[in-house]
């Protein structure tokens, strides 16, 4: 997975990509695109240094106009990617991720007050209203459709959503 985060030139920088001790976790360069300088930095080496990657993301909500990509794909925003990579992380440290997912997903659907008892979603960030596709949690995820929830719910690119063999 290969996660990059696009920060205007305007001085406004977070402050890990200034620290020696982080730069071999992250590339960085500037782009130009006409009259527009931007500094992009890209960290490939995930999951080895997400807590780094997390950090740069959370420092550059408050800059305005920055915005990231997973995989080339573009986020709708940094507090989605966020929010998304930290749940990856958090799996990351327990035994078997499915499980963890699934729960995660069963509590939001429990919080929600989601009626959707049948629907089995392996992801907290998959809406269990329209992944009725299917009650079994492996095979929903081989459908066209399930394939466009992870793509609209930012998520595709989680290792932690393995398709059947």
């Amino acid at each position: 997975m290969k996660i990059a985060v696009h920060l205007p030139d305007n001085g406004a920088l977070p402050h890990l990509l200034g620290e020696e001790a982080w730069r071999h976790t992250f590339t960085r360069r500037i782009d130009v695109h006409g009259a527009a300088r931007s500094h992009v930095v890209t960290f490939a080496s995930l999951p080895e240094h997400i807590d780094v990657a997390l950090q740069v993301i959370g420092e550059s909500v408050r800059i305005q106009g920055a915005w990231a990509t997973v995989n080339d794909q573009r986020m709708s925003s940094l507090v989605a990617l966020w929010n998304r990579l930290d749940c990856y992380r958090q799996s990351l440290a327990v035994a078997d991720a499915r499980i963890f997912c699934a729960s995660k997903a069963a509590s939001l659907q429990a919080m929600s007050g989601c009626e959707a008892v049948l629907c089995m979603s392996p992801c907290q960030f998959l809406c269990r209203q329209c992944a009725q596709i299917g009650t079994h949690p492996v095979t929903g995820l081989v459908h066209p459709e399930a394939q466009l929830l992870a793509m609209l719910g930012e998520i595709g690119w989680c290792p932690n959503l393995r398709r059947p063999d």
